[in-house]
Parts: structure tokens; sequence; C-alpha cells
């Protein structure tokens, strides 16, 4: 009787390559896929109020034809996740006259984009009519704005 040599090694793989497959089965969730959050800590969301203030990097007129003006700004050392979107307000905080500074709505975004590695947010807006911004201001936005009230 003569061995079949190619027979018999297609069988060894075969086992080994079930082998393998049967020991990685326990690292796959019950839906038969790793999530995400199986392989990284997940960051809470921020407390509602809290606030990210962040400089303005860039002013433009126009990025695209039919575009309006906006502005850009980024900074980092976010130790929340981040629950901002698009149409959030912007403020700034305004004094008047020695009074105290109380914020003040200066436009609403239009583009946010988190960099979870570096806990940076960058967050693109657009102004509010005949409002002054200038690269350099100081403004933030509400890290996780509590839900509108529905009024009766």
């Amino acid at each position: 009787m003569a061995l079949n040599l190619s027979a018999l090694r297609v069988s060894v793989v075969s086992i080994l390559l079930g082998g393998v497959l049967w020991a990685s089965l326990p690292m796959v969730g019950s839906t038969g896929r790793i999530e995400a959050d199986d392989l990284e800590p997940t960051l809470n969301r921020a407390p509602p109020g809290t606030l990210f203030s962040f400089e303005v990097i860039e002013s433009l007129d126009a990025a695209y034809l039919g575009d309006t003006p906006s502005h850009v700004g980024r900074d980092g050392g976010l130790e929340f996740r981040p629950n901002v979107a698009l149409g959030d307000p912007v403020y700034r905080a305004a004094a008047e006259g020695g009074a105290e500074a109380r914020p003040v709505q200066i436009g609403r975004v239009t583009r946010v984009v988190w960099e979870r590695v570096s806990g940076g947010l960058t967050v693109e807006f657009d102004p509010e009519p005949f409002v002054r911004i200038a690269v350099g201001d100081e403004v933030f936005v509400d890290l996780n704005p509590a839900p509108p009230t529905s009024r009766p």
C-alpha cells in the first residue's frame, strides 16, 4: 500500500489550522466578532456643563465655493468622551463694565474632530452675525450639553 504524501500534508495542515481557530474562539465575543470596547478602556462622558476651552487658530472666508466664513480651534487634554455635535453653540466669556464674565454665544459648530489617542478636539464653527472673532481668541463649548427641555 503506497502512502499519498500530498493528501497527508493537507490533512495535517487542516488539523493545525482548525486547532488554531478553535483556540482563538474564547477571544471572540458572543456576537462573533471582537468589539473595540473589548480592546481598550473607555472614557466616561463628561458631566453636563463641562466646558472645553480652545484657542481660535484659523479663520476662513470660505473654504469652498458658496461656503460661509468659519473659524477653527483646537486643544488637547480631554479627560472625558466628548458629546459635541453639529449645531452646538460656541461661547466666549464677555465682561461688561467690570462685571463678572458671562458666556456669550458667538457661533455654532459646523465640524468637530476628536483625536482619541492624543485627547484633542478640533472644532470648526460659523460665527453669529456681526460678531468679530480673531485668531488667538479663547472660546469654549460644552462637552456634554444637557438635553433641551420640552415646553408645555
